[in-house]
């Protein structure tokens, strides 16, 4: 049987909350992928060439980002809409997920001889994105904690 003490610092207000704000976020870097004055090269709206362009004239965007990021929107709408369960599931899906892409280009990054500096804010947003949904995801009540502390230690003994 399930314990009726919630298993998480965050109300399932929060959560969902949270997964909506991700959707509206996520959904906001795909559009202003498409806004000319805010990109370099606009050949991805064309659907010519190679489909890239400079968000801002920071990040490279290709078709496979735009695609991610717009999942990425969807996903999180639907957790939202769905239940607070749901939200922690996608929060730590997507987490995983974009702690995973920065940890890989991260290391590309290095193997590529990137200036250190210029390698670690390229791929900033997706650190501290990933660390956000993670932390909403996982952390915990202080007194549930305890209790589980609590009853590990009398299983033990």
């Amino acid at each position: 049987m399930r314990a009726s003490v919630p298993d998480s610092a965050f109300s399932p207000t929060t959560l969902r909350a949270a997964a909506f704000g991700f959707a509206v976020f996520f959904a906001l870097v795909v559009t202003l992928g498409f806004i000319p004055a805010l990109n370099g090269g606009m050949d991805h709206v064309a659907m010519k060439a190679s489909g890239e362009h400079m968000m801002m004239g920071l990040y490279m965007i290709g078709a496979a980002d735009d695609v991610t990021h717009g999942l990425t929107a969807v996903m999180f709408l639907a957790a939202g809409l769905a239940s607070a369960r749901a939200s922690r599931l996608a929060l730590t899906a997507f987490g995983w997920y974009y702690a995973t892409d920065a940890a890989i280009y991260l290391v590309t990054g290095v193997i590529q001889h990137r200036a250190p500096v210029s390698n670690v804010l390229l791929n900033l947003p997706h650190v501290v994105l990933s660390a956000t949904m993670l932390w909403l995801a996982y952390r915990s009540r202080p007194e549930v904690v305890a209790k589980a502390g609590a009853a590990s230690a009398a299983a033990a003994a």
